[in-house]
């Protein structure tokens, strides 16, 4: 194994949830901003409707939906549009947009934190050579998404961020990983995927020929064997094809 790239995915692998606030208090956030922007827009909703509420609940269907059939992204901001009409609230597609722009809960609010180990360890292995990547699933990405990494203390100098939203397909598809690969300008043999989901991470990257450690969670496939297996970020270190600086 002749590693130089190692491509990451974010959630539950570099930073987890463990603080984030009870459901409902996302809600009552999202539902406040969501107040405010549509006031801002000049879009007055019926008092009982719970526009936050109703827009992401879409999403978050259509998310599973494509990840259980084609694994295409859909255009998130059309489908909240078309589900709020149907509670006679009529937006445009820009301001479709703007609320789930305004009403999505991340970050720092959203309680991520990096794993105590996460940022040393790339650190580390940027210090030995390799390129390094995000290949992630998430319905933002943009100045969103670097944002978050931000206040969690991971915005290294990444080579690339592959975020399926910005791609157009949701993993394990196979081109949000051929996408990781062009930018990075590495052959799949030479790349290894670093992921939670053995469905997502592990059987999508090995499918193209990309090795794959997974980061032990709840299983989510049968039959899929990873080419490494740990509890703790900072173990890969520690793993042979890793272990050593490319030049040595």
């Amino acid at each position: 194994m002749g590693f130089r790239a190692v491509l990451f995915d974010v959630g539950d692998t570099l930073w987890h949830s463990a603080e984030a606030p009870p459901p409902a208090e996302f809600r009552r956030l999202a539902s406040m901003r969501a107040k405010q922007y549509l006031a801002g827009a000049n879009v007055a909703p019926r008092d009982d409707l719970d526009v936050s509420r109703i827009a992401w609940d879409a999403v978050e269907l259509a998310m599973q939906r494509a990840r259980q059939t084609d694994r295409v992204e859909p255009d998130y901001a059309e489908v909240a549009r078309n589900t709020l009409a149907e509670s006679g609230l009529s937006l445009s597609h820009q301001h479709a947009v703007g609320l789930l722009d305004a009403t999505y809960v991340s970050g720092v609010d959203g309680g991520k934190a990096a794993y105590a180990d996460a940022r040393t360890t790339l650190d580390t292995l940027r210090l030995r050579g390799f390129k390094l990547a995000i290949v992630s699933n998430r319905a933002f990405g943009g100045h969103r998404f670097r944002d978050d990494l931000r206040a969690a203390g991971l915005n290294i100098d990444w080579d690339a961020t592959i975020v399926s939203v910005e791609v157009g397909c949701l993993k394990p598809h196979p081109e949000i990983f051929r996408c990781a690969l062009a930018a990075l300008d590495v052959p799949a043999h030479q790349a290894l995927m670093v992921g939670n989901s053995l469905a997502e991470d592990i059987a999508g990257a090995q499918a193209l020929g990309i090795s794959a450690a997974w980061k032990r969670f709840n299983p989510d496939a049968e039959g899929v064997r990873p080419d490494f297996t740990f509890d703790e970020v900072s173990e890969l270190l520690d793993w042979p094809p890793l272990e050593k600086a490319l030049d040595d």
